[in-house]
């Protein structure tokens, strides 16, 4: 599965990754569950993000799923390429 991912970071500094791919938000919470370092948020009509509970968590995530980290202006173009699928 295809996952693209930017990072952020939250209002208290925490860290978070948010989600994309072209088979959309449910088939990727269903491929990449939370776990004890890692707390998801997800929903109809928005993106899944993935938010660090303890250093290193995200990055072991990243690699354990073979997520694409991109740029912020990389993440714009394949936002608007994939459109309304990652929905």
């Amino acid at each position: 599965m295809i996952v693209y991912g930017l990072y952020g970071i939250t209002h208290g500094w925490g860290r978070v990754l948010t989600v994309m791919g072209p088979a959309g938000a449910a088939a990727i919470t269903d491929h990449i569950a939370a776990g004890d370092d890692v707390m998801v948020s997800s929903g109809d009509g928005k993106l899944t993000q993935y938010f660090e509970k303890r250093e290193g968590a995200l990055a072991r995530l990243v690699e354990s799923h073979q997520i694409i980290v991109l740029s912020k202006s990389e993440w714009d173009a394949k936002k608007a390429e994939i459109g309304d699928r990652i929905w």
